[in-house]
């Protein structure tokens, strides 16, 4: 079940299991994260999704996504999603080292036996 895959995928994320977080998605794997703020992305195939989360990891001294609401049907789901980050280094988006962001955005998932085949963060 598509909820259950996107549950493992954030708990991994959470716990910072970034081989977990990749054993969840397939190796054709699309990445995209779209950003209000013009600076969006769109990535294929695991290597270059485990590049971007170990970047995007080491960002944050901490960080947390909170699934508040998810609509599946089929292979396919809709969620909203909280993310609180600490910086730990200054971001390319003014946000400073030691600063708390906080985002509330949608994501969309498409699974395919048994694994993530595309993940879209929008915020």
């Amino acid at each position: 079940m598509i909820q259950d895959v996107i549950t493992h995928y954030m708990a991994c994320y959470n716990s910072r299991d970034l081989d977990g977080m990749i054993d969840c998605v397939t190796d054709d794997v699309i990445f995209e994260n779209i950003s209000n703020t013009g600076q969006s992305m769109r990535l294929e195939g695991k290597d270059a999704m485990r590049q971007v989360a170990e970047l995007s990891g080491n960002a944050f001294s901490y960080r947390r996504q909170r699934l508040v609401n998810i609509i599946a049907s089929g292979n396919s789901a809709a969620a909203e999603v909280e993310f609180e980050g600490k910086a730990a280094v200054d971001l390319p988006n003014g946000v400073m080292a030691g600063e708390t962001v906080k985002i509330r955005g949608a994501s969309f998932f498409e699974e395919r036996d048994g694994r993530l085949c595309r993940v879209a963060d929008y915020s």
